[in-house]
């Protein structure tokens, strides 16, 4: 800590060790009571002038007199006064200077990952898999925080029926990663959130009656329900937290794990049983029922994954045989575009004048072939695209059945190789047919200029013919 923070925190638990009461919340601490002295008054009126960092606002505020106290007023010791100190704001951490604001911030809804206390120690810190509770060093900067895991979201298993939610939409900073060495009443705070949170996340339903929080699990029948706030709670919270890391962290079908938890803890609860028994027992017979399960459907898991390959090696052969057949058309397209320059060999060598005609199968020969390889461009187009939304809805009921690497490297990734192999064929095809069209509307235009010129030179140049010439008078005998 600097010496001013110091000395500020210092005189917040003197304020409170002299019978003021703190009001903490995650922007700001109020404090309400009497200055103790008047070199107190003297050491709150200079923060307030200069704000020691990491805070960002401190008013020392007089109701009596309706405005703030200012320096060179007389101390008052029978003056109660009412003092705002604002708490730094950060994205991921929420800053305490005393343990008794935990209790009500933990039982928001949203909690952020960090948690800083000034009135801490380092042996009362601990974490979990989504909350970091340490001590508040002032004096240091707040280190980066780590990459946050993926929330563990029950609320697509659980039918909530309280106005203002009582199931969390994550419960990462409920499940506990490290036990604290030293016991502290933040920790009791949170341990029982944590409990509530935890069970509330298991059971297949929570709802409000006669303004009472209550959690059930059904297993149609039996039905065991427990009140949210019980006191049971704090003291099962190891136990629930073994469940939950069963039910949301052991494996990706979620939901059937916590149906069959759900089913268990109703059928395991007894009269005069705790909570920790029963939900060991709950456990148990979820694992095995569990177990079960798989066994069962290690046959369909069989079945699908058989109809998955040969269905791929189908997809993929289907693919290769559109890249061949897009080859092959390219043979009797060239032989298409060789025709106009045999007609044209055979022509000058029977000397029939016909450049027009010429260049006019040049130009059906190139537009031939652009339009055949088009065609075959748009018809593969579409029959992918059909494959695709085929292979898409068969591969959606398999979702139950195969993880999703398993999918990539049994389905996806095989015909994505074929598929590129056959952009890559496509793409070669490409340029050979542009490179055939570009030749034969060259040959087609050069016909054409060379042909025209020609014609018209030989018009003009013919000699007038001999029988045009004058004959002389025949002389009589």
């Amino acid at each position: 800590m600097t010496s001013s923070s110091t000395y500020l925190v210092e005189c917040v638990r003197e304020l409170v060790a002299n019978g003021a009461s703190a009001d903490e919340r995650v922007d700001a601490l109020v404090l309400r009571g009497r200055l103790p002295s008047a070199n107190a008054q003297v050491a709150w009126l200079g923060f307030a002038e200069e704000i020691p960092p990491p805070f960002s606002a401190l008013q020392v505020y007089d109701p009596a007199l309706g405005g703030d106290l200012v320096a060179g007023d007389v101390f008052d010791s029978t003056r109660e006064v009412v003092i705002t100190l604002g708490k730094p704001a950060a994205e991921s951490c929420a800053f305490f200077v005393f343990q008794s604001g935990i209790p009500r911030y933990l039982t928001q809804r949203g909690v952020l990952p960090r948690l800083a206390i000034a009135d801490f120690n380092s042996s009362q810190g601990f974490w979990a898999r989504g909350l970091e509770v340490f001590s508040w060093d002032l004096a240091q900067p707040l280190p980066p925080p780590e990459s946050p895991l993926n929330p563990i979201d029950p609320t697509r298993y659980v039918r909530d029926f309280v106005p203002d939610r009582e199931i969390v939409s994550d419960l990462s900073p409920w499940i506990l990663e490290a036990t604290p060495p030293a016991p502290s009443p933040a920790y009791q705070a949170w341990e029982g959130v944590a409990a509530r949170r935890l069970l509330g996340g298991l059971v297949s339903r929570a709802w409000l009656e006669d303004g009472q929080v209550w959690l059930q699990a059904a297993a149609t029948p039996p039905i065991y329900r427990i009140k949210a706030d019980d006191p049971a709670l704090p003291r099962a919270r190891s136990h629930l937290t073994d469940a939950a890391h069963w039910v949301f962290l052991s494996g990706n079908d979620i939901e059937a794990r916590h149906l069959l938890f759900s089913g268990e803890l109703a059928r395991a609860s007894r009269p005069q049983q705790d909570l920790a028994t029963t939900l060991d027992q709950a456990l148990e017979a979820a694992k095995a029922a569990y177990e079960a399960h798989v066994q069962s459907s290690s046959r369909e898991t069989l079945k699908a994954l058989a109809d998955l390959r040969k269905t791929v090696i189908d997809e993929t052969q289907k693919v290769a045989q559109r890249a061949q057949d897009l080859a092959a058309t390219l043979w009797r397209d060239l032989a298409v575009s060789a025709a106009p320059f045999i007609l044209k060999i055979l022509g000058d060598a029977t000397k029939a004048p016909s450049p027009l005609i010429s260049s006019l199968f040049y130009f059906f020969a190139a537009l031939f072939i652009g339009l055949s390889f088009w065609l075959q461009w748009r018809i593969n187009s579409a029959f992918f695209e059909s494959q695709t939304s085929s292979r898409r809805s068969w591969l959606q009921s398999l979702y139950s059945y195969i993880s999703v690497r398993e999918r990539e490297e049994i389905a996806e990734t095989p015909i994505e190789q074929a598929m590129k192999n056959y952009r890559e064929t496509r793409g070669v095809l490409f340029f050979v047919y542009l490179l055939l069209i570009i030749v034969l509307i060259a040959a087609g235009g050069r016909t054409l200029y060379e042909e025209t010129p020609a014609s018209s030179t030989s018009g003009a140049g013919v000699p007038p013919s001999a029988s045009a010439a004058p004959t002389a008078p025949t002389q009589p005998p």
